[in-house]
């Protein structure tokens, strides 16, 4: 399959000055791909404004509307070039604002070539049409290609050994076996094998024993987590961001849906499922605390100034993440590469126009900022979605509303979009049994809190102690009230959730009531005497302020006795959920307006039709994802643009039966990693000494992977490998993160806080995720990294903490013994004769530095662990 003409386009395009003045300008070396950047978009297979194509010779001297652009050997005459400079009356093309102009260059090159006849090929064809690019039709499973030399046991291997037997290459031996184990132990779990580990596996001589590694770090928790950062940078995981304590990106206590995502992987949820929850789970499980904490992909994209910009997020990451399309291209106009209208942009924003967020109680905390599960619902039922003239928010089009619906080339089926009614606990969280229970737990510690103060004060005499005990005596008072109102509060919500009889209701509407205000009354006593009891310990000439506060304190008191003689049947529901403002504009009483009791069901018909068998898309973008990182490079290099503009697969047909045999068997991430590590390819060696020369010559770049591809270790998978290897990895699981600035921390890297504020500097400095996307990480060398290596503190410390692990281990070893040891259990490798004498050679210099020092040895041999760390054999996957 040929690359899209784009990129043949950048490929080919020679500028004028590369030209003899004497020399034809060459049609398709040199016009075409101008004219396909510049002009296909508008009149090419997608379009054909004013009734014209400029894709081939002969559609331009047929012309459209306005007859022929094209005057073969007469530039003056023909109105292309009329066009593309502005000239006279005609508007300059491309557009302002739509693309920009020929360059003088380009100009000059489309003259000469009209001037030379243009000469175009007598076959050329017209574009293909868009709607039948390869990603929009659904895959189909090929059958595996016969091979020369036989079957192979892994279809991975067929496809690509069909591949190699064609273009006559040989592939590389199988790697080290202690190299492989490295290998699959950091693709799969993040960690490297230990020398017990590599010890084992070498030690079983069983046909079966890689794969019976495979399948126990597959089942390992650790999996989970290595794996569960992948997918946080695909999806965009950030915690939230802002000013001071302002949230004004993300939101807080994000780690609930980072470690959603760690579990779900864990327990091998199918992908279609986590692509549902992640999209809809308020509406498809809308009980279910535990999925809700997967609306936190959609969350994540919160922005608290500008609501068009928060949904230009949602838009563009959600159909790049699942989709691979780039549908953020046709917000201001019709997408120039793919038949994606403007409106479809619009149409598919709708599906997310009433969504807002808040802040779903967790047990055991009532306080927002200290805990909650931040989710989505559907907030505001009747928003409706207008175009945007040129994509600008300031100038919507608004004589008619845009329906939610899919990019016209996908929609196979109708849309069936139905409302959701929600349950009573899921549109009135406070009638969740935690909520009440946690609220009660409040008012127990204060209860406790005033009993302890009140054994303190018994034990002294004085006016301010007796004044305490006043005070405590109150606050203990407040908390049996306050208890009780709780109490009759949950009973009334109970009931008119239940919608039973009304008298019924009203009677615990007014028994609610009557608690809540003998529970103010309390408050207000309790707070007088903490007013009486401050003035009561200062002494007389500083009474003044608290005396103030005494009055007020008093005054409201009065009105809290007032409204205990009326207290009717309105009284506060138990509120088990805060919202997130919409804007720095929602007014507290908006935000704390009921939650509604339905939900559009837009985003759950979405999910559904994403995760559609028939979905040409999601199952391609995730067997990408998952090939790029034990592959070293992906099927399809854009790997979040499948559509025209984006790079074709260079391997079809693998991509399809991997895709078609990925939905067929539940989307079980576990099954797709274990068929690509347990080839015979993923096994190949990375390095290409001894290739055969044509290997070389045909394919450089490995693009049809006859060795493995090396990969830098990801910065996270460095920083855990060094605590690991020193003993010093903290193996928890899950909970909130870790502040960057507890560099004492031992938790995995991925716990640590990742905001656009707050990231690790050591994360950093090896081209951590970026914060905005990062759906292909990039992989820098700068002298930074080798400095962090050398001199930080973390390098420095794991490196004493993996000698004196060795050290004591080995007893009186030898150096020999020890540098075997050593590189073993940092380059899982075992140095070649040079090695070791160059390694033996440079101990006994390090010994000699400091030949009286009782600690000399143990120095030395640390020194050599740091170099080792320090090895490029360490930070690399190989």
């Amino acid at each position: 399959m040929r690359p899209s003409l784009p990129i043949v386009a950048a490929a080919l395009f020679l500028t004028p000055a590369a030209l003899r003045a004497d020399e034809a300008a060459d049609y398709l070396r040199h016009v075409k791909p101008v004219l396909a950047e510049k002009c296909f978009a508008c009149h090419g297979a997608l379009q054909q404004k004013s009734g014209l194509r400029l894709d081939t010779v002969k559609s331009m001297l047929e012309g459209g509307d306005h007859g022929p652009v094209l005057v073969s050997g007469q530039s003056g005459r023909s109105p292309i070039l009329d066009r593309v400079l502005g000239r006279g009356k005609a508007r300059r093309m491309p557009p302002a604002g739509e693309g920009e102009p020929f360059s003088e260059q380009q100009v000059a090159l489309l003259k000469r070539w009209i001037d030379q006849g243009a000469r175009g090929p007598a076959d050329e064809k017209p574009e293909a049409d868009p709607r039948d690019h390869w990603a929009f039709r659904p895959p189909v499973r090929p059958s595996l290609p016969a091979l020369k030399r036989g079957a192979s046991g892994n279809p991975v291997d067929a496809f690509l050994a069909a591949e190699w037997e064609k273009r006559g290459l040989t592939p590389q031996p199988p790697a080290d076996r202690r190299l492989l184990l490295r290998r699959v132990y950091l693709d799969l779990i993040g960690l490297p094998p230990g020398r017990e580990e590599q010890a084992a596996f070498l030690a079983d001589t069983a046909p079966d024993a890689y794969e019976k590694v495979v399948d126990r770090l597959l089942a390992d928790p650790r999996y989970g987590e290595r794996w569960g950062r992948h997918w946080m940078d695909v999806w965009r995981y950030s915690d939230w961001w802002g000013l001071g304590q302002e949230v004004r990106n993300s939101q807080k206590h994000m780690w609930h849906w980072r470690d959603w995502i760690i579990e779900a992987l864990n327990a091998d949820k199918g992908y279609d499922q986590m692509v549902r929850e992640m999209l809809a789970a308020d509406e498809l499980y809308p009980d279910d605390l535990d999925r809700l904490r997967a609306t936190g992909f959609l969350a994540r994209h919160y922005f608290l100034f500008n609501r068009t910009t928060w949904l230009d997020e949602t838009v563009e990451h959600t159909s790049k993440a699942f989709l691979g399309l780039t549908l953020n291209c046709a917000r201001c106009h019709d997408h120039k590469y793919d038949p994606f209208p403007q409106a479809d942009y619009y149409r598919f924003r709708a599906f997310f126009e009433p969504y807002q967020i808040r802040l779903e109680q967790v047990p055991g905390e009532t306080d927002y900022a200290k805990d909650g599960i931040p989710r989505v619902f559907d907030a505001n039922l009747d928003a409706p979605t207008y175009l945007f003239i040129r994509g600008d928010d300031r100038n919507p089009k608004k004589d008619r509303a845009i329906a939610p619906g899919l990019p016209r080339p996908l929609t196979w089926a109708k849309l069936d979009i139905q409302p959701v009614s929600l349950p009573p606990q899921a549109h009135n969280p406070g009638l969740r049994p935690l909520v009440l229970e946690n609220f009660i737990r409040a008012e127990e510690k204060k209860r406790q809190a005033a009993a302890e103060l009140l054994q303190r004060s018994g034990k002294m005499t004085s006016d301010a102690t007796t004044a305490a005990r006043a005070l405590a005596e109150k606050m203990l008072a407040t908390a049996a009230a306050q208890t009780a109102a709780l109490r009759a509060r949950a009973a009334a919500d109970r009931a008119k959730a239940r919608d039973g009889h009304v008298a019924a209701i009203v009677k615990l509407a007014r028994d609610a009531a009557l608690a809540e205000r003998r529970a103010g009354a309390a408050k207000a006593e309790e707070d007088l005497a903490r007013a009486e009891s401050e003035v009561a310990a200062l002494p007389a000439g500083k009474k003044a302020a608290a005396e103030k506060k005494r009055v007020a304190a008093q005054a409201a008191l009065v009105a809290a006795r007032k409204a205990l003689e009326k207290p009717g049947e309105q009284y506060t529901p138990l509120r088990g959920a805060l919202k997130t403002p919409e804007s720095n504009l929602e007014t507290e009483a908006s935000r704390n307006r009921p939650f509604p009791k339905t939900s559009s069901g837009r985003r759950s018909a979405l999910a559904r039709w994403t995760t559609d068998r028939r979905n040409p898309l999601t199952a391609r973008v995730a067997v990408n994802h998952v090939w790029a990182r034990h592959f070293g490079r992906p099927l399809v290099e854009t790997v979040f643009d499948f559509g025209r503009k984006g790079s074709a697969p260079l391997h079809p047909a693998l991509l399809d039966w991997l895709a078609v045999e990925f939905m067929e068997n539940g989307w079980s991430t576990k099954r797709l990693h274990r068929l690509l590590v347990t080839s015979s390819a993923y096994r190949l060696s990375s390095s290409s000494a001894g290739a055969a020369p044509k290997n070389r010559e045909i394919d450089p770049e490995n693009h049809l992977y006859w060795r493995m591809n090396p990969a830098r270790m990801e910065a996270q998978v460095l920083r855990d490998s060094l605590l690991s290897l020193a003993g010093e990895l903290d193996p928890k699981l899950g909970g909130p993160s870790v502040p960057v600035q507890d560099e004492g921390s031992r938790r995995r890297s991925l716990y640590f806080v990742h905001s656009h504020n707050d990231q690790n500097r050591f994360l950093s400095t090896f081209d951590d995720a970026a914060i905005r996307e990062c759906y292909r990480r990039s992989t820098s060398i700068v002298p930074q990294q080798a400095l962090a290596l050398s001199n930080s503190k973390l390098a420095l410390a794991m490196a004493g903490k993996i000698n004196d692990g060795l050290q004591q281990k080995l007893g009186q070893a030898t150096d020999a013994e020890f540098i075997r040891a050593a590189f073993e259990a940092v380059l899982a490798a075992t140095p070649t004769a040079e090695e070791l004498a160059a390694c033996a050679e440079a101990l006994r210099q390090w010994r000699a530095l400091t030949p009286d020092r009782p600690d000399a040895v143990r120095r030395a041999r640390g020194h050599l662990i740091h170099a080792l760390l320090n090895h490029n054999d360490f930070i690399t996957i190989r």
